[in-house]
């Protein structure tokens, strides 16, 4: 039996429809060529063809021609003409030549011998198409591609990956019935009657009756836009919730589409995508931009991976994965298409991270000459006891500077785990080798703060300490740039503005970054030019899931804390609704009375310029605290927005014992130390992630008392309080995350930790489940395997998986982050 039509059967309707678009042609384009609409016909032709037996090559066909016709009633009537031109352009192309010929041409001479066209690639088609600017899709101009850039698409790859955040099934359209109220449903329904009423609201109301003959009613708010839409006697497929109004069974506000239309066909009666969104952007026009992407996808299987790599995971082709990811037929393919691009995610990111470790391998860098017992000379002179990982840390260290290779390094450790003190050592160890380092903080307040920590740790081994911020006075700026210039500062503390042309060191031969992931690589880089290729050391405090380490830092040797210093307490975490607030600022009060602080973290700064919908915000909080439950304590505010100065000032004056509590944005997230703070308030705490959370808990519990963390949850959902309670069960920042990641998924944490990469991870890692993690390590393995066969990738058959690999992660270009 064959598996598709005969070349004549699969020409038939091609004809047919071939005739159909002259005739639109011919009459002006005004969607008229046939009753009840060109565009609805064409399109019902070309969906026929599908239904019956096809050679896989007609699917793509059938694909171009329904993203030509989808939107077709929708445009201006030069846009339609230019559509009918490529619709018989495609046509022809793609129609037998008997089925070409005019009715009376002579047949080819019987010694012509047609040359076959060389079959296309696939894969090359489809990466051609993935790199073309989103602006070469219809509809897309300087407007709307710049709303798109909002969403970080740029070129169709990016529009194509960026995921469904889920799906609607409107498959399936419901009857009117008891069990349906409550619930959202579609509906098919005949309009009977439509009205406009205009009063203090726009009032349209409408009429319909069901293929049951059932009538119901429909209503829209101040819409002007729907009477226009709307036309008693025809038909129109109806989404919305069913609800019981005075006069029946009713929808409010429902989505709606003609029957039988293109728009009915993408919007309504299929597993319908949706998708994050912008400003300026709706899901039906979105989803248009999408399906005329998806339409010029070959229909031919493409594949980017080596064969048997594809076979050993059980992978379906791309091309096949784009479509289902965006339009499948059921959930079985919306899932199989998930886990294609979830794997196609931590492969290629799997790939990248062991490319850049193979390149830095084999970097050359100044050994430091090192006398034996550097460590120990270190650690006699520190002010407390060192933890035993922070000594393995330090030898770890020692370890990578003697060598004649440059040092990539992560410290990673739980808030509170004394990364400064081994970077101290750090820096120590190049003063004795004879050489300057560098440390880059986010924020000038980190900045003062690890300077002074510093100072504190190395002075007494002789080590000149500078800080370096964009906020001091030029006159103190250009001493300190002459000091490093010469050599009189051993170590330099500052922000980006350590990266700027004017900072020269005699002889750099360490960089440090501390919370490495918010800076890129591209400012890693610079700042590493600053000397002959300085060792380099990254430090984060952002706790990652044991299972995400490898793959997040596999170019980066690590070094964990896994201990806090000796003689803290636990720091007690409670969770409170709203209406317990007030005994949240008792315990303030009750610790300020015994000379302790407090710290009162918001979401916002100003409601009528963030979120405005009620929000605990700085201003509204100084406010409420000064006029009413703190009344009387020296209170002061912080946040982003403020001078340089003027932030210095308050936390110097918080720092000192000057203010009773200090009411801030997550500026405070990161590394702020006041030992004598003993309370942190964090005011709507579940619009906060997890690891944001443990920071700013660890921003107390610093000193030799018991300290307080309480959660004020200011909207209560069940979901809400499982996720907040993690944090009170446990103040183990690798634990919070390992939870945060199986009720969040990897794809935020991913997103969030990948800031310190120069591009983040692919737009999919929306879809990435925890159980996908499970196939880490093999993937891993079989990125490395390939890489000890072909290490740059230069093999002929591995130049689509290159592309690929370069697509997804374009050359970056330096920039600063605005701290």
């Amino acid at each position: 039996m064959s598996s598709g039509g005969s070349p004549a059967e699969s020409d038939t309707w091609k004809e047919l429809l071939r005739g159909l678009v002259r005739l639109e042609l011919k009459r002006g384009c005004q969607d008229d060529a046939a009753v009840g609409g060109f565009a609805r016909l064409a399109l019902a032709t070309v969906e026929g063809s599908c239904r019956r037996t096809q050679p896989a090559a007609e699917h793509g066909v059938a694909n171009e021609l329904r993203s030509l016709l989808v939107d077709y009633q929708f445009l201006p009537n030069r846009a339609r003409a230019d559509r009918c031109s490529a619709l018989l352009a495609l046509l022809d192309n793609s129609m037998s030549p008997t089925a070409m010929s005019p009715p009376h041409a002579s047949a080819p001479p019987a010694c012509a011998t047609p040359v076959p066209k060389p079959p296309l690639d696939s894969m090359k088609v489809l990466l051609q198409l993935l790199e073309e600017p989103v602006s070469t899709l219809w509809g897309v101009g300087p407007r709307v591609r710049e709303i798109m850039g909002k969403l970080g698409v740029a070129s169709i790859a990016d529009l194509l990956q960026h995921a469904p955040k889920g799906y609607l099934d409107l498959r399936y359209p419901a009857e009117l019935s008891r069990e349906s109220l409550g619930q959202m449903v579609l509906i098919k329904a005949r309009l009977l009657a439509v009205t406009e009423i205009r009063r203090k609201v726009l009032l349209v109301k409408a009429a319909a009756r069901d293929p049951g003959g059932r009538v119901f009613h429909l209503v829209w708010f101040n819409n002007r836009f729907v009477r226009n839409r709307l036309q008693a006697g025809h038909d129109y497929d109806f989404y919305g919730r069913l609800e019981n109004s005075f006069e029946g069974a009713q929808l409010t506000q429902p989505a709606f589409e003609e029957s039988g239309t293109a728009a009915a066909q993408l919007h309504m009666n299929r597993i319908v995508p949706l998708y994050h969104l912008t400003s300026g952007v709706t899901q039906k026009g979105l989803r248009a931009h999408v399906w005329r992407a998806v339409g010029r996808i070959p229909s031919a299987a493409a594949e980017y991976l080596p064969r048997d790599m594809a076979l050993r995971f059980q992978l379906p082709d791309l091309a096949w994965s784009y479509r289902s990811l965006h339009f499948p037929t059921d959930e079985h393919e919306a899932e199989k298409a998930r886990g294609r691009f979830a794997f196609d995610s931590l492969f290629l990111f799997e790939l990248r991270v062991l490319m850049r470790r193979h390149a830095e391998q084999d970097v050359p860098g100044t050994p430091f000459d090192l006398p034996r017992g550097t460590v120990e000379r270190y650690v006699r002179v520190l002010p407390f006891v060192s933890t035993a990982s922070q000594v393995t840390a330090m030898r770890d260290i020692e370890g990578d500077v003697r060598r004649p290779k440059q040092m990539h390094r992560l410290l990673h450790g739980d808030v509170g785990s004394g990364k400064t003190a081994v970077a101290g050592y750090a820096a120590y160890a190049a003063k004795v080798a004879g050489y300057q380092s560098a440390v880059l903080s986010p924020t000038e307040i980190l900045a003062e703060q690890t300077g002074r920590v510093l100072q504190e740790l190395l002075a007494p081994l002789g080590v000149r300490v500078a800080t370096l911020t964009g906020g001091m006075p030029k006159p103190q700026r250009r001493s300190i740039l002459s000091a490093v210039a010469t050599g009189e500062v051993d170590c330099l503390v500052g922000t980006h503005a350590i990266l700027e042309e004017g900072v020269a060191f005699e002889r750099l031969g360490l960089s440090v970054v501390d919370e490495q992931h918010r800076f890129g690589v591209a400012q890693r880089v610079a700042l590493g030019t600053k000397g002959n290729e300085p060792h380099s050391l990254v430090m984060s405090a952002t706790p990652i899931p044991r299972t995400l380490a490898l793959t997040i830092y596999g170019d980066l040797d690590i070094s964990e804390l896994l201990e806090k210093p000796p003689g803290r307490f636990p720091i007690q975490t409670h969770l409170l609704t709203a209406t317990k607030r007030d005994s949240a600022y008792a315990m303030v009060r009750e610790e300020v009375a015994q000379g302790r602080q407090a710290f009162v973290v918001v979401p916002a700064i100003d409601p009528a310029l963030d979120e405005g919908d009620g929000t605990a915000s700085v201003e509204e909080t100084m406010r409420a605290l000064t006029e009413g439950s703190l009344k009387g304590l020296r209170i002061a505010s912080l946040h982003g927005r403020m001078k340089s100065s003027e932030k210095e000032s308050t936390m110097n004056a918080f720092r000192s014992g000057n203010l009773d509590a200090l009411v801030a944005t997550t500026v405070v997230e990161v590394g702020v130390d006041v030992p004598n703070a003993s309370v942190m308030i964090i005011e709507d705490a579940e619009r906060f992630g997890l690891a944001t959370l443990h920071q700013l808990r660890g921003r107390v519990g610093r000193g030799s008392s018991v300290s307080h963390c309480i959660l004020i949850q200011g909207n209560v959902t069940a979901d809400g309080t499982e996720r907040l309670q993690v944090l009170v069960d446990s103040d183990d920042g690798f634990q919070i995350a390992e939870e945060d990641l199986k009720l969040r998924g990897p794809g935020d944490i991913l997103g969030t930790v990948q800031h310190g990469y120069d591009v983040p991870l692919f737009g999919s890692t929306a879809l990435l489940s925890y159980r996908d993690l499970s196939a880490l390590p093999e993937i891993r393995k079989a990125a490395s395997e390939l890489l000890e066969r072909d290490p740059a990738l230069g093999a002929p058959e591995h130049a689509d998986l290159a592309r690929m690999l370069s697509l997804r992660y374009p050359a970056s270009k330096p920039g600063m982050e605005d701290n």
